[in-house]
């Protein structure tokens, strides 16, 4: 093909480098030699430029604007009943009521997590506090970190009882879902919200259990540090009675 170009190109500018045997300065003898004595080459590559061409009206004519076309028809007035609607209407409360449970488990989910990681930062402090017997200066440090971290336990704390209580409320709105849902003939959406909840109760239920595990270690914990710690303060009263009496 590349060679062909070249050879029309060379005729019509009337390179004289090369001899025919009719002159280049004669376009209709040009032509009438071209079209009426093809080659073998030219013949394939006009069939290939036909073929691309096919293929290109073809890839046309099957764009995707016709399908969205089909996409968008309305629908048929059979379907807009009032059953129909109802159905829908249901459909469209468990998609969004799902999405609600779901993300409220995961803030369940993160807040007890960071509630159990606070109170083994703080069991962690007060085994250290109790370790620590260097300058005062370093214990009133350790201190007033027990005293963040406590704060700290409680807020993750409170914050996981708003949740739960708010997860109480997500609980009835869901059961109220699946069952409107029943009865407004959306029944996989029905059984699809069932087996949410359920899901969700289990991962509740999980994360509950070993958050009341971890309250109870720090419960024995802060009484272990307790009474450390008054044993700690009767032998420093001791040392500084004798220290006074000599």
């Amino acid at each position: 093909m590349v060679l062909w170009t070249r050879f029309l190109f060379r005729t019509l500018t009337g390179n004289k480098c090369m001899s025919f045997s009719f002159q280049p300065k004669i376009p209709l003898n040009f032509h009438k030699f071209t079209f009426q004595r093809p080659s073998n080459n030219c013949r394939r590559s006009v069939l290939h430029c036909v073929k691309a061409s096919l293929f290109f009206s073809v890839a046309h004519c099957t764009s995707p604007l016709e399908e969205n076309d089909k996409l968008i028809e309305a629908p048929s007035p059979q379907k807009l009943t009032s059953e129909y609607l109802i159905s829908q209407a249901s459909t469209s409360t468990v998609s969004a009521t799902q999405q609600l449970l779901t993300l409220t488990l995961a803030a369940i989910s993160d807040t007890a997590k960071m509630y159990r990681k606070c109170m083994e930062q703080l069991m962690c402090t007060m085994d250290e506090c109790l370790l620590t017997q260097g300058p005062e200066a370093a214990s009133l440090e350790l201190w007033d970190e027990v005293v963040a971290m406590r704060v700290k336990v409680e807020d993750c704390k409170q914050r996981l009882q708003e949740l739960t209580s708010f997860m109480e409320y997500v609980d009835k709105l869901a059961t109220a879902a699946a069952e409107t849902a029943f009865l407004g003939g959306a029944e996989h959406m029905s059984t699809v919200m069932c087996e949410s909840l359920n899901s969700a109760h289990a991962k509740l239920a999980a994360e509950y259990d070993k958050t009341r595990a971890k309250e109870i270690e720090l419960l024995k914990q802060q009484e272990n540090f307790i009474r450390r710690s008054c044993g700690i303060g009767k032998e420093l009263k001791k040392k500084t009675g004798v220290c006074e009496g000599t």
